[in-house]
């Protein structure tokens, strides 16, 4: 009868640890700030993890600290606020309205962020942002940002792959057949700018749900009008140079 007892004990225990154990999620947060006509218009629409703890803060913070990045186009200023930033950007337009109120068109950010990989070992947030501060044009692009769900730090690049120099070799071949570059010939030759003509990763390196995608924003390796560049990697070939924990993972 003790046995009985103490192994119901234990069940419990278990069940009610099982119940305290939450897992990641991500709602919307949205903020809109574009309350006159003649002022600059600030969209920011992104994940926001939660239930409340160490983990959701890290993400949270780190998506805020990405947002005030883009947000921040003068590289004098900066704040770990994303409320202050948002504040700068719109008060920085309202001083040159005002010393110029003819000829500045409203300044616009428009950040909008969704998850576009997820499983129980990673997170991959896609932000596709807009940002126009006056000049000819703005200027759009798209990033993602890669989270360990058991810490909430961003993985690196670095750390995403096993041997980063094969898949660097791997993604050069699968770009230059994309491109119509033959192998033989130099990187440059059709026209991109990468520099000291090698091939490189981009600085926007993500998954979706049929693998790696690959993002060379407009100016990264190429003019502005020839708009940004992407790579698509099947899982079924990349898995071969992701790390055994994010391999796993992504099956």
């Amino acid at each position: 009868m003790k046995n009985f007892f103490a192994i119901g004990i234990v069940i419990s225990i278990l069940f009610i640890g099982c119940e305290k154990k939450e897992t990641l999620s991500f709602v919307n947060h949205n903020i809109i700030n574009d309350t006159c006509e003649n002022c600059a218009k600030v969209v920011i629409n992104t994940p926001q993890a939660q239930p409340e703890s160490p983990i959701a803060t890290s993400i949270n913070q780190e998506v805020d600290k990405f947002i005030i990045s883009i947000l921040n186009y003068s590289e004098e200023r900066t704040t770990d606020s994303l409320e202050t930033a948002i504040g700068i950007f719109k008060n920085d337009y309202k001083k040159l309205k005002e010393r110029f109120p003819e000829d500045i068109i409203p300044w616009e950010a428009t950040i909008n962020g969704e998850i576009a990989f997820e499983n129980e070992k990673f997170t991959s947030i896609k932000i596709d942002s807009y940002v126009f501060t006056g000049g000819a044009h703005g200027y759009g692009s798209v990033s993602y940002l890669n989270f360990d769900n058991a810490t909430g730090n961003i993985i690196p690049s670095k750390g995403l792959f096993k041997d980063e120099e094969a898949f660097i070799d791997y993604a050069e071949e699968t770009f230059r057949n994309q491109e119509k570059i033959k192998s033989d010939a130099n990187i440059n030759s059709t026209g991109f700018m990468f520099e000291d003509d090698n091939f490189h990763l981009p600085n926007s390196i993500g998954f979706n749900e049929k693998g790696i995608i690959l993002i060379y924003n407009p100016y990264e390796i190429s003019a502005y009008a020839d708009g940004l560049t992407k790579i698509e990697i099947p899982f079924e070939k990349a898995n071969e140079f992701i790390k055994p924990e994010w391999h796993e993972a992504t099956h």
